[in-house]
């Protein structure tokens, strides 16, 4: 599978994943584990991607939480 919806709209915004978890609040470790399809994002954490993205939950995540 290739790059996430989250990991492409976060690269079209020229934000490096380090400064994007920081600025979601969110450990970049964990930013990295969602964007690989590693972790579920719990609703927090989803929220506050979609935020930062702008858009829909449903542009980046399947129904269970885990990234497109």
């Amino acid at each position: 599978m290739g790059a996430t919806e989250i990991k492409i709209a976060r690269l079209r915004k020229g934000i490096q994943q380090k400064d994007f978890a920081k600025s979601i609040g969110i450990h970049y470790t964990m930013v990295s584990n969602i964007e690989c399809r590693k972790m579920v994002a719990n609703e927090k954490q989803r929220e506050a991607i979609i935020g930062a993205l702008g858009g829909d939950e449903a542009d980046y995540f399947e129904q269970s939480g885990l990234a497109k």
